[in-house]
C-alpha cells in the first residue's frame, strides 16, 4: 500500500469532522519536498492557524499521523517513513532537553531577598504609634 493510500484510510477512520478535514489536506502533503504551509492548510479546512496547529497535535499524538516540521522552515507534511520522520522527531527530543535544562536552571537562580525583609531594613513602617508616655499620678486629676 502506498503512503497516500495509507493515510486516507487512516483519515477515514476519524470521526471529528475538523479533524477529518486536515487529515484529508495532509494526505495530500506526503514527504517534505510536498509540504503546505500552516496558512495555505489553515485556509483550505477554514479555520484559524492555531486551531489547525491543534488539530495537527492530535493527528500525531491521538491519530497515529506523523505529522513533520522543522523549525525555521515553512512547512507541515506527512512522513514517508519512519526514517523521514527522524529528524522532526530528534527537533523535539532536543527541544524537550532544552527545556528541562532551562526548568532546571529556575532551581539555581540567584534570586533577591524577599521584599518585606528588604523593606523593613530600609524605612520603618510609616504608621507605627510609639507607646504613650506614662502619665504620673499627680496629673491624673484624681
Amino acid at each position: 500500500m502506498n503512503p497516500r493510500e495509507h493515510y486516507r484510510k487512516l483519515s477515514f477512520s476519524i470521526k471529528d469532522a475538523e479533524i477529518r478535514a486536515v487529515a484529508a489536506v495532509m494526505c495530500e502533503h506526503i514527504g517534505e519536498q510536498n509540504a503546505v504551509r500552516l496558512e495555505a492548510l489553515s485556509g483550505r479546512v477554514s479555520m484559524d492557524e492555531r486551531k489547525v496547529r491543534l488539530i495537527l497535535e492530535k493527528l500525531v499524538n491521538e491519530y497515529g499521523m506523523p505529522v513533520c516540521a522543522h523549525s525555521g522552515k515553512a512547512g507541515r507534511w506527512l512522513a514517508r517513513s519512519f526514517d523521514e520522520a527522524r529528524e522532526t522527531q530528534a527537533e523535539y527530543y532536543s527541544r524537550a532537553a532544552a527545556d528541562k535544562r532551562r526548568g532546571d536552571a529556575f532551581n539555581r537562580c540567584n534570586y533577591p531577598p524577599e521584599q518585606a525583609e528588604e523593606l523593613r531594613e530600609v524605612q520603618p513602617p510609616l504608621l507605627e504609634v510609639p507607646e504613650p508616655e506614662p502619665v504620673p499620678y499627680w496629673a491624673r486629676g484624681w
